[in-house]
């Protein structure tokens, strides 16, 4: 397992660079369900001033979309990044063109890390956690093709000193949501490889700019 330190210089090398999203990387071949799936980043900062960011390469098996509305299966993932109901007959025409597949061997993996304070066993809850954002963003998830993982990290440069159980209950909860986010963003982000069609295909009229701004195109 890498150092506290070697993560604080790792994450330091990187600056404030803008992560790439989408169809880069591990998420070049990525798939869900339907739709192409690709590479996703969230974060989000605590009342506490810790700072919770997940990345993700979204490759399930299951759907992130709802075939029935064109949008994310969680509303608050959909509301907070901006996304508009579809038109009707994009709904429509995505639901008969592309049948899902009745089975492969997918596994979506994921990072969740935090400039908190954390022991091992504190940071083995924050990646147990965050499986919940993953169960959140896609139906069904955990299925048997699928083999997620979640690694978890801990830099522990924000403050010195243990953090408490009612801290860690936040910190857990902030890493769920980004891990949802990040993977519905991984999917809204991603571009069409291989013949796979892209969410931005088949529902352009959901999709603001804000949103791709920060992809691979």
């Amino acid at each position: 397992a890498a150092s506290a330190g070697a993560a604080s210089a790792g994450a330091a090398s990187a600056g404030a660079a803008v992560p790439v999203e989408g169809s880069v990387g591990a998420g070049a071949g990525a798939t869900a369900g339907r739709l192409k799936g690709g590479v996703g980043t969230a974060s989000t900062v605590l009342a506490t001033g810790h700072t919770v960011g997940a990345v993700v390469a979204a490759n399930p098996m299951g759907e992130v979309i709802d075939p029935d509305t064109g949008l994310p299966w969680v509303p608050a993932v959909a509301a907070d990044l901006g996304l508009v109901a579809p038109d009707p007959a994009e709904v429509a025409a995505a639901a008969t063109a592309t049948p899902p597949v009745a089975s492969r061997l997918n596994t979506t993996i994921g990072v969740v890390a935090t400039d908190a304070a954390l022991t091992r066993a504190q940071c083995r809850r924050l990646a147990m956690v965050a499986h919940d954002g993953l169960a959140r963003a896609v139906r069904p998830a955990h299925s048997m093709f699928d083999g997620d993982t979640v690694f978890a990290l801990a830099t522990g440069t924000a403050a010195a000193g243990p953090v408490a159980p009612p801290e860690l209950n936040a910190l857990c909860a902030a890493a769920a949501e980004a891990f949802a986010t990040a993977v519905v963003r991984g999917v809204l982000a991603a571009t069409s490889v291989g013949g796979v069609p892209a969410y931005r295909d088949r529902y352009p009229s959901a999709l603001p700019s804000r949103v791709s701004a920060r992809t691979d195109t």
